[in-house]
């Protein structure tokens, strides 16, 4: 225990490291995991313990509208707390559940960016396209709620928050073909070839890593080609993990921890749910792969 409560405290004193993928919002920070409630909310806990480790910015991702809303709640405890508003791919289907049309669900996100307070958001997303989990929303509703991203961030002058997965191409040949549409933008969590990682560098965007990211020997080859100026840590919580079977969990010196959702301590991490304060395992793993302080690559992500 005295070891761990000493990394927090040098991790603290340290760095100061902005998680660019935090899903705050998701029920499991409200104690709720598949319907059922297993503990009291915790999303200050899970703050303060980032906050002990160093993180000090957040941007909370919005997914789709109920999601996007209560990001930008969120956001609003602090100056140092964003959020972003979209159409996540594997929620491009949302709408039906609402029984509304396309455009009258995306008429609500348009609205809300709109209203959130000026600066609080900072890029519209998330969105892409994502082939590997089509049994949550099919290819013809993916397709169909991406490109209007394109226009919104236009509108808003904002950048993108993208999210690709084995898309067979149609991700980046969307992202070509709109690149005028948008100043700049992020693929977060990023698990694709070295050929994809060169074609979305091309268009002079930003790339985010997490612990999918680092899964095997030939995702760690790939995050070294990344430059250190197009590189962006996040966690992606509560989801992506580093997990003891990743390639990239031998580079990990701080540890945490955790507790079953049944037997919840609050001093203690939920085992299986992500949080922001492993941005500084992140860190470890990356600045050992790029060859580069900790330091130097918190400052520089």
């Amino acid at each position: 225990k005295k070891i761990v409560q000493q990394m927090e405290k040098e991790a603290a004193k340290v760095y100061k490291l902005f998680d660019i993928a935090a899903n705050l919002a998701d029920g499991r920070y409200n104690g709720y995991y598949y319907g059922k409630k297993r503990h009291e909310p915790d999303v200050d806990t899970v703050l303060e313990r980032a906050n002990q480790n160093g993180v000090k910015k957040f941007l909370f991702s919005g997914s789709y509208l109920k999601d996007s809303e209560r990001s930008y709640e969120l956001s609003k405890k602090s100056s140092d707390y964003y959020c972003t508003a979209g159409i996540h791919p594997c929620r491009a289907s949302e709408y039906l559940k609402n029984k509304e049309t396309f455009e009258e669900y995306w008429a609500k996100i348009d609205n809300l960016i709109q209203n959130i307070e000026k600066g609080k958001i900072v890029a519209v997303g998330e969105c892409g396209l994502d082939y590997d989990r089509l049994e949550l929303a099919e290819k013809e509703y993916q397709l169909k709620a991406f490109p209007p991203h394109f226009d919104l961030a236009q509108k808003y002058n904002l950048p993108m928050y993208l999210h690709c997965r084995n898309t067979e191409g149609d991700f980046l040949k969307m992202v070509k073909e709109n690149r005028h549409k948008f100043s700049t933008g992020v693929v977060h969590s990023f698990t694709g070839t070295k050929d994809e990682l060169q074609e979305i560098l091309s268009q002079d965007l930003y790339v985010g890593v997490n612990g999918c990211s680092l899964r095997t020997e030939e995702n760690l080859e790939i995050v070294k080609q990344i430059p250190l100026d197009k590189i962006c840590l996040e966690t992606d919580c509560p989801y992506c993990q580093m997990r003891n079977s990743f390639a990239g969990a031998k580079f990990i010196k701080t540890k945490f921890p955790t507790c079953t959702k049944d037997k919840y301590k609050n001093q203690k991490m939920v085992r299986d749910r992500n949080e922001p304060c492993t941005m500084i395992q992140v860190l470890e793993v990356v600045a050992a792969l790029k060859n580069v302080s900790e330091e130097d690559l918190a400052e520089m992500s």
